[in-house]
């Protein structure tokens, strides 16, 4: 796990901070398959893939309510 980590953290930055900054779960969606592609052009490892769409996904799921909305940016009044 640590080494798969490693190697996103190299080709894809912090992946934590990119998935916070969106506003919607969508917009954070299109952004993990910009990952995605990103980490395939360099890294060819299909453990490192699978471990990067769960980690991904665990964020968003942490990060967007049931609605797709950032929890951290701003109070939604819906």
């Amino acid at each position: 796990m640590e080494a798969e980590l490693k190697i996103i953290r190299k080709y894809c930055g912090d992946i934590g901070e990119r998935i916070r900054v969106c506003r919607e779960e969508q917009i954070a969606r299109t952004l993990k398959a910009c990952l995605c592609r990103e980490l395939e052009m360099n890294c060819s490892s299909e453990s490192v893939h699978v471990f990067l769409t769960k980690y991904v996904d665990d964020i968003i799921r942490n990060v967007f309510d049931a609605n797709g909305k950032n929890r951290f940016l701003e109070v939604h009044n819906d």
